[in-house]
């Protein structure tokens, strides 16, 4: 006589992200990544030389590209749920003494190590100091940018200061992004936090383990 096999219960997914943050993110790197490629036809000399007469279009539709990038995630918060936006400003910008012990211990490579770290909210310092540099990075882009669109009538030493900040700035987020996408697809946790960010749930043993804190405010 045989019996059933036995099947578990899947494992609890705890909420983490609403949908218009969902959007948001995917909003951003969706812009980001047309005005990046659009950046790259005018910055690769053989692309560059194939634009011709074309490159002034370009150039603006990438300047588009950079302005939606900001603007539209803002107003996708504003017209739908402007707490939740003021909510996540505050926790990115709080840092208590386990932030910044974790911060410091991330950057010797603890993390990488798998050592001991201390317990972190719904964001870790590691993306808490993420969506700062991001932040900062876009407002470059906006004010950069719009130097470069401006530049016949401006002096042309605003004009090539403003294009060699720009030009800095996507290197930095080309290297940001690439690193954001390695360690979203490389590591288990990673992978949930990528399904958290698609989904909206999070498994709760990676809660539990990267982000105590928010684990034990969600269970009471």
């Amino acid at each position: 006589m045989t019996f059933p096999e036995h099947k578990s219960d899947p494992p609890e997914r705890l909420r983490r992200f609403a949908l218009v943050e969902r959007l948001a993110h995917w909003t951003y790197a969706t812009f980001f990544l047309v005005a990046l490629a659009l950046g790259l036809l005018m910055w690769i000399p053989k692309t560059r030389v194939w634009l011709s007469g074309s490159r002034q279009q370009v150039s603006h539709l990438h300047g588009g590209m950079g302005l939606l990038m900001v603007v539209v995630p803002l107003l996708l918060f504003l017209f739908t749920d402007r707490r939740r936006l003021a909510k996540n400003v505050h926790e990115i910008d709080l840092w208590d003494r386990d932030d910044r012990v974790w911060f410091w211990r991330a950057l010797r490579g603890y993390t990488v190590l798998r050592r001991e770290m201390p317990p972190q909210g719904r964001f870790n310092a590691g993306q808490k100091a993420n969506a700062i540099v991001v932040a900062a990075m876009a407002l470059g882009f906006v004010v950069t940018g719009s130097l470069l669109l401006a530049a016949p009538r401006l002096p042309a030493w605003l004009v090539s200061r403003a294009l060699l900040l720009h030009q800095i700035l996507a290197i930095a987020a080309v290297a940001l992004f690439v690193g954001h996408l390695l360690h979203a697809l490389s590591t288990s946790h990673g992978r949930d936090s990528l399904r958290a960010m698609t989904g909206g749930t999070m498994s709760e043993s990676v809660a539990r383990e990267r982000h105590e804190k928010w684990w034990r405010r969600q269970r009471g």
